[in-house]
């Protein structure tokens, strides 16, 4: 049984972890709450004033989501395209990542299933 670390390091932009989802492997980096407020502020939108109220702001969980994945996602191994053939990793073919995955990246970046230096 290992012990909890006792203090906390900060997100090293230059982290790489490791997801591996079937054949294939996700690197990325942890979630900082700095890079999430940044995050929130350009995907927030206002919506129209109703019924007396003035414009509410909104935050669509589906744009976050993306904005997320592409901000902690950094490279992969074993993705293939349709064809079968290996696919190398841009900000462009991250996009095509299906939904699950994504997901399941995002969760891991901002989880605390793993503080630094604990095993995965």
């Amino acid at each position: 049984m290992s012990a909890r670390q006792t203090s906390l390091v900060l997100v090293d932009p230059e982290e790489r972890l490791a997801l591996a989802l079937g054949g294939s492997v996700l690197f990325y980096r942890r979630l900082s709450l700095g890079a999430l407020a940044a995050i929130e502020r350009q995907q927030m939108r206002l919506l129209s004033p109703s019924q007396g109220q003035g414009p509410r702001p909104w935050l669509p969980p589906q744009a976050l989501e993306a904005a997320i994945a592409a901000h902690v996602l950094v490279g992969w191994q074993g993705v293939l395209g349709p064809d079968g053939e290996p696919v190398a990793f841009s900000p462009e073919a991250a996009l095509r990542l299906p939904i699950a995955a994504r997901r399941r990246l995002v969760e891991r970046a901002h989880s605390s299933e793993l503080w630094p230096g604990e095993k995965t």
